[in-house]
Protein backbone atom coordinates (compact mmCIF):
# COMPACT_ATOMS: atom_id res chain seq x y z
CA UNK A 1 0.00 0.00 0.00
CA UNK A 2 0.90 3.74 0.24
CA UNK A 3 2.18 5.86 2.73
CA UNK A 4 -0.62 7.94 4.10
CA UNK A 5 -0.61 11.37 5.69
CA UNK A 6 2.41 13.12 4.16
CA UNK A 7 3.50 16.31 6.39
CA UNK A 8 6.04 18.72 4.93
CA UNK A 9 7.15 21.57 6.66
CA UNK A 10 10.25 23.85 6.85
CA UNK A 11 12.11 23.40 10.07
CA UNK A 12 11.93 26.76 12.65
CA UNK A 13 15.35 28.98 11.98
CA UNK A 14 16.61 27.31 9.04
CA UNK A 15 16.46 28.00 5.64
CA UNK A 16 17.83 24.77 4.11
CA UNK A 17 15.96 21.75 5.28
CA UNK A 18 12.50 20.16 5.52
CA UNK A 19 11.34 17.74 7.57
CA UNK A 20 8.98 14.71 6.38
CA UNK A 21 7.28 12.63 7.78
CA UNK A 22 3.96 10.20 6.50
CA UNK A 23 2.06 7.57 8.26
CA UNK A 24 3.13 3.79 7.41
CA UNK A 25 0.97 1.76 4.70
CA UNK A 26 -2.18 0.10 6.18
CA UNK A 27 -1.13 -2.98 4.05
CA UNK A 28 2.10 -4.47 4.63
CA UNK A 29 1.85 -7.84 4.32
CA UNK A 30 2.92 -8.06 8.04
CA UNK A 31 6.83 -7.21 6.62
CA UNK A 32 8.73 -4.42 7.79
CA UNK A 33 8.14 -1.29 5.42
CA UNK A 34 11.43 1.04 4.27
CA UNK A 35 10.64 3.83 2.30
CA UNK A 36 12.38 5.85 -0.96
CA UNK A 37 11.87 9.55 -1.16
CA UNK A 38 12.56 11.90 -4.12
CA UNK A 39 12.94 15.30 -4.73
CA UNK A 40 11.83 16.96 -7.75
CA UNK A 41 10.93 14.09 -9.31
CA UNK A 42 14.84 13.68 -9.69
CA UNK A 43 14.68 9.49 -9.81
CA UNK A 44 18.83 9.56 -9.95
CA UNK A 45 19.46 10.66 -6.86
CA UNK A 46 16.59 8.78 -4.40
CA UNK A 47 17.07 8.80 -0.16
CA UNK A 48 16.28 5.39 0.82
CA UNK A 49 14.92 5.45 4.38
CA UNK A 50 14.69 2.07 6.65
CA UNK A 51 11.77 1.22 9.00
CA UNK A 52 10.87 4.69 9.79
CA UNK A 53 8.53 7.50 9.14
CA UNK A 54 10.68 10.58 9.92
CA UNK A 55 13.08 12.44 7.22
CA UNK A 56 14.93 16.01 7.45
CA UNK A 57 16.37 16.74 4.02
CA UNK A 58 18.90 19.02 4.21
CA UNK A 59 21.83 21.58 1.76
CA UNK A 60 17.98 23.09 -0.15
CA UNK A 61 17.79 26.25 -2.15
CA UNK A 62 15.72 28.86 0.73
CA UNK A 63 12.96 29.90 -0.36
CA UNK A 64 12.51 27.99 -2.93
CA UNK A 65 9.27 25.20 -3.71
CA UNK A 66 10.08 21.66 -3.52
CA UNK A 67 7.98 18.49 -4.63
CA UNK A 68 8.81 15.49 -2.33
CA UNK A 69 7.84 11.98 -3.34
CA UNK A 70 7.37 9.17 -0.65
CA UNK A 71 7.36 5.01 -2.24
CA UNK A 72 7.14 2.17 0.21
CA UNK A 73 8.44 -0.99 -0.18
CA UNK A 74 9.42 -4.32 1.12
CA UNK A 75 10.04 -7.95 0.09
CA UNK A 76 6.85 -8.01 -1.75
CA UNK A 77 8.21 -5.32 -3.83
CA UNK A 78 6.99 -1.54 -4.15
CA UNK A 79 3.88 -0.40 -2.90
CA UNK A 80 1.86 3.36 -3.67
CA UNK A 81 3.02 6.31 -3.25
CA UNK A 82 2.27 10.07 -1.77
CA UNK A 83 3.42 13.26 -2.89
CA UNK A 84 3.56 16.93 -1.26
CA UNK A 85 4.67 19.86 -2.05
CA UNK A 86 6.77 22.89 0.41
CA UNK A 87 8.81 25.48 0.18
CA UNK A 88 11.75 25.94 2.35
CA UNK A 89 12.04 29.36 4.40
CA UNK A 90 13.61 32.65 3.30
CA UNK A 91 16.82 33.51 4.59
CA UNK A 92 16.87 36.70 6.51
CA UNK A 93 18.24 39.83 5.22
CA UNK A 94 21.66 41.27 6.56
CA UNK A 95 21.49 44.86 8.48
CA UNK A 96 24.12 46.65 6.21
CA UNK A 97 23.95 49.75 8.52
CA UNK A 98 22.31 51.02 11.46
CA UNK A 99 22.65 54.66 12.88
CA UNK A 100 20.96 57.17 14.96
CA UNK A 101 19.69 59.90 12.71
CA UNK A 102 18.94 62.04 16.24
CA UNK A 103 18.60 61.12 20.06
CA UNK A 104 15.43 59.20 18.87
CA UNK A 105 15.40 58.09 15.80
CA UNK A 106 17.31 54.93 13.82
CA UNK A 107 17.75 54.58 10.24
CA UNK A 108 17.93 50.93 9.32
CA UNK A 109 19.85 49.71 5.88
CA UNK A 110 18.73 46.17 4.87
CA UNK A 111 20.27 44.09 2.68
CA UNK A 112 18.47 41.70 0.47
CA UNK A 113 18.85 37.95 0.54
CA UNK A 114 19.66 35.86 -2.47
CA UNK A 115 16.27 34.31 -4.03
CA UNK A 116 14.58 37.83 -2.68
CA UNK A 117 12.04 38.40 -4.71
CA UNK A 118 8.05 39.31 -3.58
CA UNK A 119 9.55 38.57 0.32
CA UNK A 120 8.30 40.62 3.22
CA UNK A 121 11.20 42.19 5.63
CA UNK A 122 10.45 42.55 9.46
CA UNK A 123 12.09 43.77 11.99
CA UNK A 124 11.88 43.71 15.71
CA UNK A 125 13.06 46.16 17.70
CA UNK A 126 13.25 45.56 21.20
CA UNK A 127 13.60 47.96 24.54
CA UNK A 128 10.56 50.09 23.20
CA UNK A 129 6.83 50.13 23.85
CA UNK A 130 6.06 50.19 20.25
CA UNK A 131 4.92 46.78 17.74
CA UNK A 132 7.56 45.39 15.55
CA UNK A 133 7.96 47.19 12.30
CA UNK A 134 6.86 45.39 8.98
CA UNK A 135 8.01 46.75 5.54
CA UNK A 136 7.91 45.31 1.96
CA UNK A 137 10.76 43.57 0.64
CA UNK A 138 11.13 46.56 -2.12
CA UNK A 139 11.31 48.62 1.25
CA UNK A 140 15.41 48.07 2.13
CA UNK A 141 15.79 51.62 4.39
CA UNK A 142 13.52 53.20 6.77
CA UNK A 143 13.51 54.88 9.54
CA UNK A 144 12.26 54.47 13.62
CA UNK A 145 10.97 57.16 15.46
CA UNK A 146 10.05 57.58 18.86
CA UNK A 147 12.94 56.02 20.16
CA UNK A 148 14.43 57.50 24.35
CA UNK A 149 17.84 58.88 24.10
CA UNK A 150 20.09 57.03 25.95
CA UNK A 151 18.10 53.51 25.53
CA UNK A 152 20.20 50.32 24.31
CA UNK A 153 17.85 49.01 21.66
CA UNK A 154 18.23 45.39 19.85
CA UNK A 155 17.36 45.00 16.11
CA UNK A 156 16.73 41.42 14.63
CA UNK A 157 15.21 41.09 10.91
CA UNK A 158 13.88 38.07 9.04
CA UNK A 159 12.32 38.10 5.79
CA UNK A 160 8.83 36.03 4.89
CA UNK A 161 7.34 34.83 1.66
CA UNK A 162 4.35 36.45 2.49
CA UNK A 163 2.24 33.23 3.45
Amino acid sequence: GAPTKLMISPPLKSCDKLEISWTTPANTGGLPVNYTLYLDEDYNNPLTVSNNVLCIMNNLTANTEYTVTVVAFNELGEGGNVTGTERTRPEAPSISSLSASSSTQLRITLTAPARSSSLIYKCNITEIDMPSITVNGTELEYTVDGLKPNVTYTVKCMSSNGE
